[in-house]
């Protein structure tokens, strides 16, 4: 179905993104390509999905690209974008504010399709990703879990011959990645081929065949997934944490008073239901604690977060921050206490180059350079393993990039608090060598962290305390390894990190 051979791509670097890649993919197969933070993921996959070159183009560009036995660049947009349909890394790149229905619907009403037939594919599409309850909601409203499961619906609206999703668990809880896995297992009467990338090669387990790794833009040899999923070597090899793997012994630092505490707020915004979308929530974070922040895709944690920032109105309640009420703070000033790094890093990048980006984090407070800051930016770049792009543009990085800029940047600004929402950095080993860096420097400094994440892996790893955060309210606020065995989480659902044979039981 798709063969590539003596694939090169570059954008203009010293050295090309990939390199002399040869990859075959025929029907019945799904193909997992793992790798680090920067291998050249993305890449391959737009590659595989049409679009480097066909919308995208590359300064340099060499190989052959073979789809169904016809050269790719010869196959029309619309006959092409027929046959392979792709989800982005990023899935807000697929998005606009339309209703979830009409996004959905929208790939099949661009081919025709009877009306009637596409309320019938939409109805079943809702029902196999319970999805029904975002019914009439507007896409940009939705969580950025929920916005991901709605890419996907509309992504797999009009089943193609070739599907091509980049990372598509990444922000969806546990419930809803073991749905996403659910529904690409049962696709495989309907989806002659699947090709997927994914930081954690674990979630896919069950689905993939084989397994390629990436390792600085070049392509292993695809081997059987059953055989390689067991190995550590491999997986080190390409940089990344090996699915089978132990928890680690979390590293302990002093705590002192609370930096940030929340006192029994409600918000202005309210669920379709008309309540509250969070009710009475109370906790403090304090001086040298990492704390981690879980829940369901849609309980509220975007919504937490942006009424600490000053973003989302609350009705009843207070915030306090480094001990002073913040009620009354602009969200300008709680900035200059508090960082926030989403997602999508895209959404807070505005200067021209990296060095630009931790150089205005540094004189934030002050809104005076001084003679040396951008040395010091650059030494803070160097830090993070950016030194060599200190002059690119942050628009052009990888979307992990991108992350390691939001940790220099937060550093930099030498703020008290940092919440860090989803950081894609917790399965490359050097990703997270970078993450527990940053938490090194926060917390040595007496400062304070919350993580926001889905990998409980992660948040096992590095919080000491974790917050279950359900339907509004906090449901748990403890010791982390208590909370995999608290009757919150246990209503959750979830598998407890570690607890499947990988690792230590929780």
């Amino acid at each position: 179905m798709l063969d590539i051979r003596d694939l090169t791509v570059g954008f203009g670097g010293d050295a090309p993104v990939i390199a002399d890649a040869d990859l075959s993919v025929e029907a019945g197969q799904r193909l997992l390509v793992c790798g680090a933070a920067g291998s050249g993921k993305s890449t391959l996959l737009n590659v595989v999905a049409g679009i480097i070159p066909g919308l995208v183009a590359a300064p340099a560009f060499a190989g052959s690209v073979m789809f169904c036995g016809r050269p790719m660049a010869e196959l029309a947009k619309d006959e092409l974008f027929s046959a392979i349909a792709s989800l982005a890394q990023n899935a807000e790149d697929q998005l606009w504010d339309l209703n979830v229905e009409d996004l959905i619907a929208f790939p099949l009403e661009n081919r025709g399709v009877a009306k009637a037939a596409i309320r019938d594919r939409l109805q079943a599409l809702l029902t196999e990703m319970e999805l029904s309850a975002l019914r009439g909601r507007r896409v940009l409203t939705l969580s950025g879990g929920e916005r991901r499961m709605v890419a996907i619906a509309a992504a797999l609206a009009a089943p193609p011959d070739l599907l091509v999703l980049d990372e598509p668990t990444t922000g969806l809880d546990p419930a809803a990645r073991r749905r996403l896995v659910r529904l690409i297992e049962r696709l495989a009467g309907q989806v002659p081929a699947l090709v997927v990338s994914e930081q954690d090669p674990a979630a896919l387990e069950t689905v993939a065949d084989r397994v390629a790794l990436l390792s600085k833009g070049r392509l292993s040899e695809v081997r059987p997934a059953a055989d390689l999923m067991p190995l550590r070597a491999p997986w080190i090899e390409a940089g990344i944490l090996p699915p089978r793997r132990q928890s680690v012994p979390r590293k302990g630092f002093p705590t002192g008073g609370p930096l940030l505490a929340v006192d029994r707020i409600r918000t202005e915004l309210r669920r379709a239901d008309g309540r509250a979308v969070l009710e009475d929530v109370g906790f403090e974070l304090k001086a040298g604690e990492t704390v981690g922040l879980i829940g369901r895709n849609g309980a509220g944690k975007t919504t937490l977060f942006q009424s600490i920032l000053g973003l989302s109105k609350i009705r009843e309640g207070s915030i306090s921050i480094a001990g002073e009420k913040a009620d009354g703070w602009t969200p300008a000033r709680r900035a200059r206490q508090i960082a926030y790094l989403p997602q999508n890093m895209r959404r807070i990048l505005f200067n021209m180059t990296l060095t630009e980006e931790v150089a205005f984090a540094m004189t934030a407070k002050t809104g005076t350079p001084d003679a040396d800051v951008a040395g010091r930016a650059r030494d803070m770049l160097s830090g993070y393993g950016l030194g060599a792009l200190s002059e690119a543009n942050p628009f052009s990085l990888s979307a992990r990039q991108q992350a390691l800029l939001g940790l220099a940047c937060a550093e930099a600004a030498a703020v008290r608090v940092a919440i860090l929402d989803e950081p894609l950095l917790a399965r490359d080993i050097e990703g997270r060598r970078m993450l527990d860096r940053f938490l090194d420097a926060m917390l040595s400094a007496g400062n304070a962290v919350m993580l926001i994440s889905h990998d409980l892996e992660l948040i096992d790893d590095v919080a000491s305390r974790t917050l279950i955060l359900e339907d509004g309210r906090i449901a748990f606020d403890g010791a982390t390894r208590n909370g995999w065995t608290s009757r919150a989480f246990r209503e959750l659902g979830w598998p407890a990190p570690y607890a499947d044979g990988r690792g230590e039981a929780a």
